[in-house]
């Protein structure tokens, strides 16, 4: 039978950067039991972890010493006191210490350093893996942007990041998403272009822009960014199929000379953003098509059934409000008769423009069918929307329509009848119903007018 091998029973002296190194990569070697760990400093780092060990830890080394039970000392406090102490030893205990120990340490340190850098690969594999599947997932782009500046943020471990969005049409930016800025940061959240500005320069390159220090870089003039305390960043431009999309960043407060790596890491995280944005707007917009009315641009009968639903079950379940307005334009077919359809659509599309205009970001603007038009107000009741109906009345009274004069009251106006949840119904059929009503009403009393249910009128 086999003779089993008793560990070496270690004490090791010095519990700074050596001595805790020595700690994580022995404790679990089963060929070294460690007796215990000695500093004559209390906080020192190797302490704290030989306790939660569970290693005994001595008042002092001499103490450590005497228990008797060692066959390795190994020295890395580097105290010459120490080291001519610990030659007074007994024969049968060996020492390392000196060139030995420092040898030991950098051998020691090598393989560390390799082993976090393998755990930093896995780490950085595994978070690009996690972020592909979803960026392929997304169909969102507010949460797909915030996803993007948080992935970036959390893998080059900078305490800030950004992602501005390219209009190529206007030729702006706007913030698409923030992360670690004050609430000062998103106050000018759209601006033009720059020629020859530091934005226009990233976004002309194809690889990423880095500055470690922007004290030492006197092209960096952004007052707000400044103002935010950033000192170092790396802004790489996003680009799909030749088109940009914008530009993501990540922003240190601090001066920090970045990697080659963690530049390649961004430029790669920039590759599959640009992909997945393009996709995504790709969705958003084919989702779009399918709830638009395609001459007007407004949201189509259907989706304004099925959000009206949605409002009147939030209104009832919550005990909220939402009002409805149903708008007809006033002799329309005249309109159609005198100057044919195609004047007419031209007014259909102006008209649009004027309701969206009009309208808060919340409202839900539809064409309805033909002339009549929609719009659903959440939190919102009848005393709310009347003043709001006005305003858009008279807006629409006075608005230069082109050949409106041949109209019979000289100008293109509207009808508008109102009702509201749950004063004038307790459904949504209810409440288009009781809508649909007041229009009619406004009709029977005229025309260009705003009237509620129940023959009320304003």
């Amino acid at each position: 039978m086999k003779e089993q091998t008793q560990p070496v029973r270690l004490a090791i002296i010095g519990a700074g950067k050596g001595g805790t190194a020595l700690l994580e990569l022995l404790h679990d070697d089963p060929s070294v039991k460690i007796i215990g760990v000695a500093d004559t400093n209390p906080k020192a780092p190797g302490l704290a972890l030989a306790r939660r060990l569970k290693i005994p830890i001595p008042k002092n080394y001499r103490s450590l010493l005497d228990t008797g039970k060692i066959d390795l000392v190994m020295d890395v406090t580097g105290n010459r006191e120490v080291a001519e102490a610990l030659k007074q030893l007994n024969a049968s205990i060996e020492v390392m210490g000196g060139h030995s120990a420092k040898f030991l340490w950098q051998l020691i340190e090598a393989r560390m350093k390799g082993r976090e850098e393998v755990e930093r690969l896995l780490f950085e594999y595994q978070t690009l893996y996690d972020l592909g599947l979803k960026l392929t997932a997304s169909e969102n782009l507010d949460r797909l942007y915030r996803m993007i500046v948080d992935y970036a943020a959390h893998l080059i471990r900078t305490p800030a990041g950004s992602l501005a969005v390219f209009d190529e049409k206007r030729g702006e930016m706007s913030l698409g998403a923030v992360k670690g800025f004050s609430k000062n940061f998103t106050t000018k959240a759209r601006w033009k272009l720059r020629q020859g500005g530091l934005t226009s320069r990233i976004l002309n390159q194809e690889e990423p822009f880095v500055i470690a220090d922007v004290s030492r870089f006197p092209k960096f003039d952004n007052p707000i960014m400044l103002r935010e305390g950033i000192r170092s960043l790396i802004a790489s431009p996003l680009k799909a199929e030749g088109r940009i999309m914008g530009i993501l960043y990540v922003d240190d407060f601090k001066p920090r000379p970045f990697t080659p790596r963690e530049i390649s890491l961004v430029s790669l995280l920039s590759t599959l953003a640009a992909m997945a944005i393009e996709k995504t707007r790709l969705l958003e917009s084919t989702r779009l098509l399918s709830i638009t009315d395609e001459l007007t641009g407004l949201y189509n009968h259907r989706h304004f059934r099925q959000q009206l639903n949605n409002e009147v079950s939030r209104t009832l379940r919550y005990g909220r409000h939402v009002s409805l307005m149903m708008i007809d334009i006033d002799h329309f077919k005249h309109y159609n008769d005198a100057h044919g359809h195609l004047k007419g659509n031209e007014v259909l599309k102006e008209l649009g423009l004027i309701l969206k205009e009009m309208s808060r970001e919340v409202d839900i603007v539809a064409r309805y069918g033909g002339e009549e038009f929609t719009i659903v107000l959440p939190e919102t009741d009848r005393g709310k929307a009347r003043p709001l109906a006005e305003r858009l009345r008279k807006k629409i009274e006075a608005y230069p329509f082109e050949k409106q004069h041949t109209q019979p009251h000289k100008n293109l106006t509207v009808s508008i009848g109102l009702a509201s949840c749950p004063q004038d119904a307790s459904s949504s059929f209810e409440l288009l119903e009781e809508a649909d009503r007041a229009l009619y009403e406004a009709k029977r009393q005229g025309r260009n007018r705003v009237c509620v249910p129940h023959k009320k009128h304003w």
